[in-house]
């Protein structure tokens, strides 16, 4: 299952918590509070009241052995566990959909480009690959002005400086501060078909 507490921009809920514990413990109903605490990412306080809520639901059923419990998820918690993935997936294919329709303008201005080079091999040019390649697109060159930069490589794709001699289709431009002083110095190379992302509304305008 995807793992939302390691992404920067996702806040996991106690829906989300309940999944992650009700899977371990179908898992494994042999973990102690303290493990379930590691693996949702809580106090073992909270562990409790998760577990306390899933058994007075009828989804796990408590046996005490002693020093140790066993965590034996019910017929209903199956049940459950399963309706809960099914949610937190459709949530996933619901924003995955969002963010399609919001780059749908970047793969269109490209479509048909066989072989693109990006200049600026930052983070910003790096999202863009990320984005371009996932697709299926070609990109065949880092452009950048970093002297430190040249001749290393973005996903294995090499970084050269922009007077290199490479075939490319389209030139995007990928910074975030400037692009306008890139594009002239683009033209300046004889490159046409040039585009510049534009972070702010995450689209492509066309340079000439």
């Amino acid at each position: 299952m995807i793992k939302i507490d390691t992404l920067k921009f996702f806040q996991p809920t106690p829906e989300y918590r309940k999944l992650v514990i009700l899977e371990a413990l179908y898992e494994d109903p042999n973990l102690s509070q303290k493990e379930l605490s590691a693996i949702a990412g809580i106090v073992p306080s909270l562990v409790n009241k998760y577990i306390n809520e899933l058994e007075k639901n009828g989804y796990i059923e408590t046996k005490d052995l002693g020093k140790n419990k066993i965590y034996n998820v019910t017929e209903e918690g199956l049940s459950e566990l399963y309706y809960l993935k099914l949610s937190f997936f459709n949530d996933i294919v619901n924003l995955s959909k969002k963010i399609d329709s919001q780059l749908e303008n970047i793969f269109l201005k490209l479509k048909g480009k066989n072989e693109i080079g990006i200049y600026g091999a930052g983070l910003v040019g790096k999202v863009l690959a990320e984005l371009l390649l996932n697709r299926g697109y070609n990109i065949v060159v880092f452009f950048d002005d970093d002297n430190s930069k040249i001749n290393s490589r973005v996903f294995g794709i090499p970084i050269l400086p922009l007077n290199s001699k490479v075939r490319i289709d389209a030139l995007v431009v990928a910074s975030i501060k400037n692009s306008e002083q890139m594009v002239k110095k683009a033209k300046k190379y004889d490159f046409t078909d040039i585009y510049v992302f534009k972070t702010e509304e995450f689209k492509l305008s066309w340079h000439g």
